[in-house]
């Protein structure tokens, strides 16, 4: 799908000035870049980049949706998740969050464990997105503003509980191509009417190369992703966990499901103002770049980087371990028949099948920590399936 909306000054002059600064870089780099690069300068690049920029991008008015922005449930659910580990082992109650966004799990988990909370550590690289947190904070929670603290880079040590949500699936990915036998690396170059195309080269890196054979894939023509930055991303995360808790959740399959025949063109994907887009080349700055993630590689980097690994499940399944549905009876005393509804509405959002309970999952490992029987894994884990 193109984009078919009318699109204002102000974001043509962003889109253009971003794409003048990617076809600088492929210029400087002989012609072309991989995809991971120009996804890297098309979310990150300072000022322009989709997640660096002013533009809005959340809830109705922008480009998607996340599971904290539908219901506040979410975050309660979460709370008594993460309560549990608190009271079951003596590690430190810190909280590391990495890449809140507009902040509403935040509010909620520090609504919800503000007073027991030690500290709340905030990973954000988007200096926009800092200042409007701090400005929500500081208008809802005051009192708790002192226990929060900003960072821009993993600390080298922590200890208590680090937490993602839709954070692997904006990583950079690399996008691969298997044909009659051969396996190539998409790039992105320019064409004559100076819009932004791929072309594809052989691999140079050897670690991508090495994956990309170890994957197996039996097709005349395939196309598909390996985002060695997750890989990475848990290399880091073990690195600064001393003692604790990874608690993450994304949406992605199994890597037998990712790598299966039926999804032959791969799951790189963009949305702007809540449509899929197939071209994810089109405005840059103004469109979210995204892709699913391969969870088996998330548990095995994380294996071998020492994690413990808790347990994998589907976000219904979680919700419901966690107590959703046990609040939300519990909100039924509280609230009129409208507001019941629109709460069981938002639970049938978070945990059918056909909405976010089957597309996104949750993973989670510890470190030096004995507790394992997590609430959210009690029922349904599927780590089987990795």
């Amino acid at each position: 799908m193109e984009i078919k909306a009318e699109l204002t000054p102000e974001e043509l002059n962003l889109s253009n000035q971003l794409k003048n600064k990617i076809v600088t870089q492929i210029n400087q780099n002989g012609g072309a870049i991989s995809i991971s690069t120009y996804i890297e300068l098309a979310l990150y690049e300072p000022n322009w980049g989709y997640y660096a920029n002013l533009l809005h991008k959340f809830g109705k008015a922008g480009d998607f949706y996340t599971a904290p922005m539908i219901s506040n449930l979410f975050a309660q659910c979460l709370a008594k998740q993460i309560q549990e580990l608190w009271d079951q082992s003596e590690v430190d109650r810190n909280l590391l969050e990495i890449g809140p966004g507009n902040g509403d799990l935040m509010l909620e988990l520090l609504n919800a464990l503000g007073d027991v909370i030690d500290n709340y550590f905030i990973l954000e690289i988007s200096a926009n997105l800092t200042s409007f947190q701090r400005e929500r904070v500081a208008q809802l929670y005051p009192q708790l503003l002192h226990k929060i603290v900003w960072l821009e880079q993993l600390p080298q040590e922590f200890e208590g509980l680090i937490l993602a949500n839709e954070v692997l699936d904006a990583q950079p990915t690399e996008v691969v191509v298997w044909h009659n036998n051969e396996i190539f690396q998409r790039y992105v170059t320019v064409n004559e009417k100076n819009n932004f195309v791929y072309t594809q080269q052989p691999i140079k890196s050897k670690n991508l190369k090495q994956v990309a054979q170890q994957l197996k894939i039996n097709a005349d023509y395939y196309i598909s992703e390996i985002n060695l930055n997750n890989r990475g991303f848990m290399h880091s995360l073990a690195e600064c966990l001393n003692v604790g808790f990874i608690l993450l959740i994304d949406y992605g399959y199994s890597q037998n499901e990712y790598y299966a025949p039926s999804r032959f063109n791969g799951t790189l994907r963009g949305f702007f103002r809540q449509f899929q887009l197939d071209d994810v080349l089109i405005y840059p700055g103004l469109i979210d770049i995204t892709s699913s993630v391969d969870f088996t590689a998330i548990a095995n980097a994380a294996i071998q980087s020492n994690l413990d690994f808790i347990g994998f499940t589907n976000q219904g399944n979680f919700l419901i371990n966690c107590g959703l549905l046990n609040i939300l009876q519990q909100k039924h005393k509280t609230v009129n028949n409208l507001e019941y509804l629109k709460l069981a509405q938002q639970v049938k959002y978070l945990t059918a099948e056909e909405e976010m309970g089957e597309i996104f999952k949750v993973i989670a490992f510890s470190k030096k920590v004995e507790f394992s029987d997590w609430l959210g894994f009690k029922y349904n884990d599927r780590s089987h399936i990795l």
